[in-house]
C-alpha cells in the first residue's frame, strides 16, 4: 500500500473551495475520523488539558474513543462552527457520511494525479503518526483500530540496522543480550524460510530455530482450524505434548490469535509464550515458546516480529503450490443474505453482483472491486454504508443502469476461506443468493477450510467440491503472451523506463528526462506508459477470463 504523502495531503488542501472541504480533509487526514464520525462531530466532545486537544468521537449517543485534536484543527472548528451558527452540542456537519465520501472525491478529481478516498485521508492519518515516531498502539487507539495488524501495511520490515538502531540505549549500547539474539534469530530466520517449499518445512524451521536460541525450552506451531488448532510442526518437543498444551491453553491460544497480540501462560515448568502468526493481514494460528524466564515487553515485541516472519512465508509457500498446482480443488459455498453483503446488496436492490478483484488488507478486512449490473450508483453506495459488515465504500465508476466500486468488508466467508489458505476464484451474487468458488491445491486439507468457512458463518454450505486440471504456464510463455498484447512503442517505452529506473524509489529518471530520450512529449510518454502497465498488470492479476459484461466494463 502507498499512502498519500504529504504533498499530495497539501495539493488535496490546496484543492478545497469551502471552509467545509478543508475541515472535512482535515478531520480525515489528520484526526483520523471516518465519515461517520465526522457527521457527529460537535463542539461540546472538544475537551482541553495542559494546552492539548481530544475529542470524544461517537457511534450514536456512544463515545467509542478519543482521537486528539491537533491546535490548529480545533482552531479551524471552531472558527467553522462561528462561521455557520452552530451551538456546541450542535453537529458541525450536517450531511450523510455517503455526502462526505463524495465531498472528499469531488476534491480528488481536482488534482491531477492523485486519487483519494476518506479511507486514503485516514491511512495517510496513520502512516503521518507512525513517521513521526508515534507507538502503533497509540495510533491504533485514537485511530479507532481496534488491532496493531490494522496497520500492518503502512510497516516496512526493519533491517539489522533499523533494529539495532531501535533498540539501543542512549549511549548506544544493546539493551540486552537476550534481545540482541532475538534480532539475530529473526534475521536469520527471514533468510532460512526463504527457501521453503512446503508449509510443513516452514513450521519446523522456525520450531527448530527458536526452540534452539538461549532461554528458550520449545517451541511449536498449531493452525487454527475451525473452532480448534491443528498442529504443524515442534522443536524440543513430541507432538502428544503440544495436543496436550494445546488443550490446556486452548482459551489463551485463541485470545492470542483473536487479538493478535503476544500472551503469556504461566506453566508448572515455566512461562509458555503464545505468539500470533499473522498471515494475510491475520492471524491464522500460533507460535508457542517455552521460556526458562520471564518474557519482558521488548521480548514480546521480538516474538510478535517472529510470529509475522512466519506468517509471510506460510502465505508465500501456499501461493506457490497453488501457482505450480497441475490439480487444484475447487469448493462452491452457497451464502445467503445474511451471512454476505454482496448476497444483500443483490437481494434488495433487486441487481447481479460480480467480484472483478479483491485484496486482502490490514486487520482482517477484504478489499471488494465489485462490478454491479442493474442498480445505479447512489443506491450501491447507500447500501453499503448501511451494511454493518461493510467498513468503507466509494465509486470507482458510474454506468447509468450500473456501477464499479471498491467496498471494504470486514467479516464474510470469503475471508474465512482467505485466513485458511484458500484462495478466492470468484463471487457472484443475484436475488439474495452469492456463490463463492474458492481453491485449493489437490493435497491441502479440505475439510478444514470448510469448516472454517461454516463455522464462522453457519448458514453458509458447501454447494460443490471438484477438481480441476491446470496447465502451467511458464516463464517464457508468459513473455510472449504479454508480448502479443504489447505494441512495440510501448513495449519500448515500458522497458527504457524500467532500465533508467524510473520505477524505483528514489527515482533513477523522472518522466520528463525519460521522455526526452526517448524524443516524445510528456504527455505521449505518460500514454504509452500507463497502458503498456495496464496491459502487464491485466496479464499478471487476470487469472481467467472475465465475464462479457464484466470484461467490456474494463475497455
Amino acid at each position: 500500500m502507498s499512502p498519500l504523502d504529504a504533498r499530495e495531503y497539501e495539493r488535496l488542501r490546496r484543492a478545497t473551495r469551502t471552509h467545509r472541504e478543508d475541515l472535512v480533509l482535515r478531520l480525515g487526514g489528520e484526526v483520523g475520523l471516518r465519515p461517520a464520525e465526522m457527521v457527529r462531530v460537535r463542539l461540546g466532545d472538544v475537551e482541553s488539558q495542559d494546552g492539548h486537544h481530544f475529542l470524544a468521537v461517537r457511534n450514536g449517543d456512544a463515545i467509542t474513543r478519543e482521537a486528539y485534536l491537533p491546535t490548529d484543527v480545533e482552531h479551524d472548528l471552531r472558527k467553522y462552527a462561528g462561521s455557520v451558527g452552530v451551538g456546541d452540542d450542535d453537529p458541525l456537519l450536517t450531511v450523510s457520511p455517503r455526502r462526505l465520501q463524495m465531498l472528499v472525491g469531488e476534491v480528488s478529481a481536482r488534482v491531477e494525479g492523485v486519487d483519494a478516498s476518506s479511507r486514503d485521508l485516514r491511512w495517510h492519518f496513520a502512516a503521518d503518526l507512525l513517521d513521526a515516531g508515534v507507538p502503533p498502539h497509540v495510533v491504533c487507539a485514537i485511530g479507532g483500530w481496534d488491532r496493531l495488524d490494522s496497520l500492518e501495511p503502512l510497516l516496512t520490515d526493519p533491517d539489522r540496522e533499523d533494529v539495532a538502531a531501535a533498540l539501543a540505549d542512549e549511549d548506544g549500547s544493546d539493551v540486552s543480550a537476550e534481545l540482541r539474539q532475538d534480532v539475530e534469530l529473526a534475521a536469520d530466520l527471514g533468510t532460512a524460510l526463504v527457501g521453503a517449499a512446503t508449509g510443513s518445512e516452514v513450521a519446523q524451521t522456525a520450531c527448530e530455530r527458536l526452540a534452539a536460541a538461549d532461554g528458550v525450552r520449545f517451541a511449536w506451531l498449531a493452525e487454527r482450524t475451525g473452532n480448534g488448532f491443528t498442529f504443524r510442526g515442534a522443536g524440543g518437543i513430541d507432538e502428544a505434548a503440544v495436543e496436550h498444551a494445546l488443550d490446556e491453553h486452548e482459551a489463551a491460544a485463541i485470545d492470542a490469535v483473536e487479538t493478535s497480540t503476544v500472551g503469556v501462560e504461566q506453566t508448572a515448568d515455566g512461562p509458555l509464550a503464545l505468539v500470533p502468526v499473522v498471515r494475510e493481514g491475520a492471524a491464522a494460528g500460533v507460535l508457542a515458546a517455552g521460556t526458562t524466564d520471564a518474557v519482558r515487553e521488548d521480548r514480546r515485541d521480538a516474538l510478535a516480529v517472529l510470529g509475522t516472519q512466519v506468517g509471510h512465508a506460510l502465505a508465500a509457500v501456499e501461493r506457490k503450490r497453488l501457482l505450480l498446482a497441475d490439480t487444484v480443488v475447487e469448493l462452491d459455498f452457497r451464502c445467503p443474505t445474511e451471512s454476505s453483503f454482496v448476497a444483500d446488496l443483490s437481494g434488495g436492490l433487486e441487481c447481479h453482483v460480480e467480484l472483478s478483484g479483491m485484496v486482502p488488507v490490514g486487520g482482517g478486512s477484504l478489499l471488494y472491486y465489485l462490478v454491479v449490473e442493474g442498480a445505479g450508483a447512489d443506491p450501491v453506495l447507500s447500501h453499503a454504508s448501511a451494511a454493518d459488515a461493510v467498513a468503507d465504500a466509494r465509486l470507482i465508476e458510474d454506468y447509468g443502469d450500473g456501477a464499479s466500486v471498491e467496498v471494504v468488508v470486514d467479516a464474510s466467508p470469503a475471508l474465512a476461506a482467505v485466513e485458511s489458505g484458500a484462495r478466492v476464484r470468484s463471487l457472484r451474487a443475484d436475488g439474495g443468493d452469492a456463490t463463492v468458488t474458492v481453491e485449493l491445491p489437490g493435497e491441502a486439507d479440505v475439510r478444514a477450510v470448510v469448516d472454517a468457512v461454516t463455522d464462522a458463518h453457519p448458514s453458509v454450505s458447501l454447494a460443490a467440491k471438484h477438481q480441476a486440471d491446470r496447465s502451467v504456464e511458464t516463464d517464457q510463455g508468459f513473455r510472449e503472451r504479454l508480448a502479443d498484447r504489447l505494441s512495440d512503442r510501448q513495449a519500448t517505452v515500458l522497458r527504457a523506463a524500467y532500465h533508467s529506473g524510473y520505477f524505483e524509489w528514489p527515482r533513477g529518471s523522472t518522466a520528463e528526462e525519460l521522455a526526452d530520450s526517448l524524443d516524445v512529449s510528456s504527455p505521449t510518454l505518460h500514454n504509452h506508459l500507463r497502458k503498456a502497465q495496464q496491459k502487464l498488470l491485466t496479464a499478471f492479476f487476470d487469472e481467467t477470463p472475465a465475464s462479457p459484461s464484466t470484461a467490456d466494463r474494463r475497455r
